[in-house]
């Protein structure tokens, strides 16, 4: 559930580990996760999880008998990983992975593209690595914004932040990067709603300092006064203290290496 392509981004996650998996649901959220994900994948082969995080989705998948590998760039997540999973996880880049070609069947991704790895770097890497008809399963933090008030505002936040889509791993974004790498989009599968709830307060607090994804994306100095913006916006919504119901929800994108 991580993957930084840069230095700087490898010590926020490093920074953040001791406390990514409480900010991101915990073991609750990694389980229903892991039920996504594992009717999709074959129990007779092993799973590449790349952008393994702390290891708590594929802990999930290996207790449902599935074999899980591991790589992310974060030596901070991955000594949580290690904990779970021994070694069956490596540093490894997602757009450089120290992987054979051709030697996977199947691999999974979950809240790793909009954590900053160039998407087609990490689609090329997965063309290379999976055999011809192997799978890439992944779980989009972003794929579907909610378009309350205060979704409203915090997409639009993020979309003034990063105006060339680098973040956003919706699938109609993807799709086309995947398809120029020999991967066809395949579609949704296993949708799960997900219902939270929080108030624009509490999401003012949260992104204040420029601390976006709980700290896996750092803003830029020069960017802070957008962030204030937004946090004053949110503060602004009617009864700003009053938790609202908000609606997600998860699936799981399906890509196929074309034969």
């Amino acid at each position: 559930m991580s993957g930084a392509p840069a230095a700087g981004g490898t010590a926020a996650f490093d920074a953040i580990a001791p406390d990514y998996d409480a900010s991101r649901g915990g073991t609750a959220r990694a389980v229903g996760f892991a039920d996504q994900l594992a009717p999709l994948l074959d129990p007779a082969a092993a799973v590449l999880d790349i952008g393994v995080g702390t290891g708590i989705v594929a802990a999930e998948l290996t207790a449902r008998g599935h074999r899980v590998f591991g790589v992310d760039l974060s030596p901070g997540m991955l000594a949580r990983a290690r904990e779970r999973l021994g070694a069956r996880v490596a540093v490894g880049d997602a757009g450089r992975l120290p992987v054979r070609t051709a030697s996977v069947t199947q691999a999974v991704s979950t809240w790793l593209l909009h954590a900053g790895p160039d998407p087609r770097a990490v689609f090329a890497e997965v063309a290379r690595v999976l055999r011809p008809g192997g799978r890439y399963l992944v779980i989009p933090a972003r794929g579907m914004r909610p378009t309350d008030d205060i979704g409203r505002i915090v997409g639009e936040l993020e979309d003034r932040l990063d105006p060339g889509g680098a973040r956003q791993d919706a699938p109609g974004l993807l799709e086309p990067i995947a398809a120029a790498h020999g991967l066809r989009y395949e579609g949704r599968a296993s949708e799960r709603p997900a219902v939270f709830r929080v108030s624009p307060d509490q999401m003012a607090r949260s992104i204040a300092g420029g601390r976006l994804f709980t700290g896996a994306w750092q803003v830029r100095e020069e960017d802070l006064g957008l962030v204030a913006e937004a946090c004053a916006r949110l503060r602004a919504l009617p009864d700003p203290e009053l938790p609202r119901v908000r609606e997600m929800a998860d699936f799981v994108m399906v890509f196929r290496r074309v034969d």
